[in-house]
């Protein structure tokens, strides 16, 4: 799996509005999307969601790409070409 595409999938998904969405939909461990998501928050690409029992619960509807995470994903916009969303993300991430 790679990581990197994971973390850009889930900055496209909340970008786009998607933020009801879990390691399920991504078709990735559970343990391979909290780590992304604690990535993420940490390094300050995304803020307002909802933690519990130290994972990431809900991506509530006041969750948004900072500014950081928005020139991530247009610093990154090789993988925009390739990205088709959820619907074929197995093998994107693979």
């Amino acid at each position: 799996m790679d990581k990197k595409k994971l973390r850009y999938a889930i900055l496209k998904e909340i970008y786009n509005g998607n933020k009801m969405f879990t390691e399920k939909e991504l078709k990735v461990t559970e343990e391979e999307f909290d780590e992304a998501v604690h990535y993420l928050h940490k390094e300050k690409y995304i803020s307002g969601f909802i933690y519990a029992d130290d994972r990431p619960w809900e991506f509530s509807a006041n969750a948004y790409l900072t500014e950081k995470g928005e020139n991530y994903l247009a610093e990154n916009s090789s993988m925009a070409k390739t990205y088709k969303g959820l619907k074929e993300i197995r093998e994107w991430l693979f």
